[in-house]
Parts: C-alpha cells; sequence; structure tokens
C-alpha cells in the first residue's frame, strides 16, 4: 500500500497554498504559511490586542477613583479580574493557530487536524477516527478568489469540521489522494 503524498501527487511540486510532505506510512498536507500571510497578521493583531487589554487591568489603577455608588477599591479589582480574563482570553485565542494541518494516520485508522502557529509548530490537535467520520467533501469558496475548503461531516454531529483551506484545484487533488487511501485502509 502507497500512502505516501509528498511529491507524488500530480502536480504537488507546483502547489501554492498547500504544502504535502510524507510521514511514514501516511501523508500530512499544511496551509502554505506565505499563502496565508493575511492570517499570520491577523494572529499577531490579536495577540497584541490581548497583550494591551490585560495592560489594561493594570493601567486602570493609575487612573482616579470614579465617584461610583460602592467602594472604589471592589470597583477596581472588578475591573482589573475582568480586564485580566478578556485578555488572556483574546491572547489565547490568538495562540491557538490559524492555519490547518490535516494528516492521515493509518495505524491508528485516524484523520489528525492540526491548528499551526506562526512558527509552524502545532498547538492543537484533533483525532478523528474513520469509523465516525461520515463524509468527506471539497466546497467552493464562496467568493470568486477565495480559498475552497475541505469539509468533514461526522456522524451523530450536525456541525462540520474544516480540515484545510486552499486554491480548488489543489484542495481537490488532496481530497482524491486522500479518499484513495482511505479506501486501501479500509480494504
Amino acid at each position: 500500500m502507497n500512502a505516501v503524498v509528498g511529491q507524488n501527487v500530480m502536480g504537488a511540486a507546483a502547489w501554492e497554498t498547500l504544502t504535502p510532505s510524507a510521514v511514514d506510512d501516511g501523508f500530512s498536507v499544511r496551509e502554505a504559511h506565505g499563502h496565508f500571510r493575511h492570517t499570520s497578521r491577523n494572529e499577531a493583531v490579536v495577540r497584541f490586542a490581548g497583550i494591551v487589554i490585560v495592560l489594561g487591568a493594570f493601567v486602570q489603577w493609575l487612573a482616579p477613583n470614579a465617584s461610583f455608588a460602592g467602594d472604589p477599591m471592589v470597583t477596581k479589582v472588578l475591573l482589573s479580574v475582568a480586564f485580566s480574563t478578556v485578555g488572556i482570553a483574546v491572547y489565547g485565542f490568538a495562540m491557538r493557530g490559524h492555519r490547518s494541518e490535516i494528516a492521515l494516520d493509518p495505524a491508528r485508522q485516524t484523520i489528525c487536524i492540526s491548528h499551526l502557529s506562526r512558527q509552524n509548530t502545532v498547538r492543537s490537535t484533533k483525532r478523528i477516527p474513520l469509523k465516525d467520520i461520515t463524509s468527506i467533501y471539497v466546497r467552493k469558496a464562496e467568493t470568486p478568489g477565495g480559498p475552497a475548503k475541505m469539509r468533514i461531516k461526522l456522524r451523530n454531529k450536525t456541525a462540520e469540521i474544516t480540515a484545510i483551506r486552499g486554491q480548488y484545484e489543489e484542495v481537490e487533488m488532496m481530497h482524491r489522494q486522500l479518499c484513495r487511501n482511505i479506501r486501501m485502509l479500509q480494504g
């Protein structure tokens, strides 16, 4: 069974939005860093906003006490907690990664969907057993020039998962290779 993608997919060497790579007995494809640079920039802006909000928790202690009905110290403590919580949540959201990687693990019979950070490190991974998948399909972009999406529909769940985004032709070739390898695994 040849489940290696790498450069074995026709035209994979010329792909612009997806980067295939061979792994032991399976394959992995990730969204290219350069094509999704706006995602990387947005991630940096959101991280900065999270830091500013957390700093706001400290800066508000320098402001004079407002005349609210109640103790000004309690008000400042509650504002500090609120600013810190929101800032950490925003920063955590930005750090989770917004580029995707999909990998087929034939030994475990799973598809792994990972979120990649700006430094190409894996931030979070979701493993989906092949038996829990109802269908895998490619959805064309809603707007001209937008990325197509490979979607995974799960059993017993109405929500679908966007596995990877890219140019339609590349995502479609990736989809064909993935489905071919799954059929070979299930035999």
